[in-house]
């Protein structure tokens, strides 16, 4: 992404590794008034299945798109569009964007463990209770 730092790679043999799935995960930090702009999707890909989800997660205000946030909260936003992040002009403001495709298969969540199915989850749960997350398999 332009001006941005090359990003560190993903695992080897993650969904997110996949190019194809277009993730992007990206920080702000922008100074008090400072506006940026996030760029219209242009991959190869479709846009069906493709999500993009701005987090104002830090600061006192933040405008996004012209929609002014005072509490902290998730904007889902269309990757097709680019879109305007300003900071409030009494602080800075903290950003995550998050933008990927559909995993395309069932997702169980309990806790902090997000797996496959309820199996997986008294698996992780077992897992950890054993090592605390010190010895994946």
């Amino acid at each position: 992404m332009p001006g941005m730092a090359a990003p560190p790679p993903p695992p080897p043999h993650s969904w997110g590794a996949d190019p194809g799935n277009d993730v992007l995960v990206l920080t702000l930090q922008l100074p008090a008034g400072a506006v940026w702009t996030l760029p219209a999707y242009t991959g190869g890909g479709a846009l069906e299945g493709l999500h993009r989800n701005i987090y104002f997660f830090a600061g006192s205000a933040a405008v996004v798109d012209g929609m002014k946030l005072s509490s902290h909260k998730r904007i889902k936003v269309r990757p097709e569009v680019a879109v305007q992040i300003e900071a409030g002009s009494g602080g800075p403001a903290e950003i995550l964007v998050l933008q990927g495709r559909d995993l395309c298969e069932q997702v169980v969540q309990h806790g902090p463990f997000v797996v496959s199915s309820p199996q997986e989850v008294r698996q992780a749960m077992l897992d950890y209770s054993i090592t605390g997350f010190g010895e994946w398999k």
